[in-house]
């Protein structure tokens, strides 16, 4: 199993710093077989760095070199598998909090009432 074994990392990116785990599996395993073979559900469980709320392991997504990966795709040697949190912030929301905040500090309004305003353009009747 020595030559057949893959080299497997899995982190939790919801830890400050994040969890790592090195695992070795045999070739042909699955992103849910390393996760049991790695142990980091009782690690996460067990840590006191778990946030509040945070949920078990079937509420984070999973994901192989940053892409979104199902629980049966098969893994290849160094790979690396990310347990993401769920988002806390929708990412429209955040951006428009980010934009308002940057235009606060700035001083300017979103609409000016001493702009000149354009007048609507008229159709002609006919």
């Amino acid at each position: 199993m020595a030559e057949d074994a893959l080299s497997i990392e899995v982190v939790w990116i919801g830890a400050d710093p994040p969890l790592r785990v090195a695992v070795r599996v045999g070739a042909g395993a699955t992103v849910a077989q390393a996760l049991a073979a790695s142990g980091i559900a009782a690690l996460i469980a067990a840590s006191s760095r778990v946030p509040a709320g945070e949920g078990p392991l079937d509420a984070m997504t999973v994901a192989v070199h940053g892409r979104t990966a199902a629980p049966g795709d098969v893994l290849h040697d160094d790979d690396r598998i990310e347990l993401l949190p769920p988002l806390s912030v929708d990412p429209k929301v955040a951006r428009q909090r980010r934009a308002e905040h940057r235009r606060r500090l700035a001083g300017e309004r979103r609409w000016t009432p001493d702009r000149e305003r354009i007048a609507p353009a008229r159709l002609p009747r006919g």
